[in-house]
């Protein structure tokens, strides 16, 4: 993700995952909205994961950012965000994700 934020030039930008069969538009916008006045935008997964992240200055994806991440695991988030202490941040939506055949029944 640092790398794709890097590539991005300038912001805000906002990275989801493809596997998020609820995601609307509304969502979408909803997490540039919060942009406007956050460093950065999360949309949490019930998994202890996100299905969205976004910046508004790419360039705060430091080599800091994203790392030391339990990656599928519960701590995903709560990771993340203390990969970028000092940075201001808003949470949106709560949607799930599909990471196993089980996910899609619900």
């Amino acid at each position: 993700m640092r790398r794709q934020f890097k590539l991005s030039g300038r912001g805000p930008v906002c990275i989801i995952g493809a596997d998020i069969p609820g995601v609307e538009r509304r969502h979408i916008a909803k997490a540039f909205r919060a942009l406007g006045s956050a460093d950065a935008v999360f949309g949490p997964a019930p998994d202890g994961g996100y299905w969205l992240v976004g910046l508004r200055n790419p360039t705060l994806a430091t080599p800091a950012a994203f790392s030391s991440v339990r990656w599928s695991s519960e701590h995903a988030l709560a990771d993340t965000l203390a990969s970028i202490p000092g940075y201001g941040t808003t949470l949106i939506d709560t949607l799930r994700d599909v990471d196993r055949a089980a996910d899609l029944l619900a």
